[in-house]
């Protein structure tokens, strides 16, 4: 299963005053938790995020491996 997430970092707020948000590719089971994601998220950003913009904005039985893109990396969590 492919979800989809957004968040926003603090830097990015500030700086632009707009609520710009980076999206993620995440491969996972079933059911992704949204505390694995801010997880992910932090780790990502090494704590340059809004907690509270983190979401799970769709899910979809997409197999990663069919998705060639140069600009679009998935990120696995179980």
């Amino acid at each position: 299963m492919i979800y989809l997430a957004t968040y926003s970092r603090k830097s990015e707020i500030q700086h632009l005053r707009s609520k710009s948000k980076s999206l993620l590719f995440i491969e996972a089971g079933d059911r992704l938790a949204l505390d694995k994601v801010i997880a992910l998220v932090k780790k990502l950003t090494e704590g340059d995020f809004e907690e509270s913009s983190v979401e799970i904005i769709g899910e979809k039985a997409w197999d990663a491996a069919k998705i060639k893109h140069p600009r679009i990396k998935f990120h696995k969590l179980d």
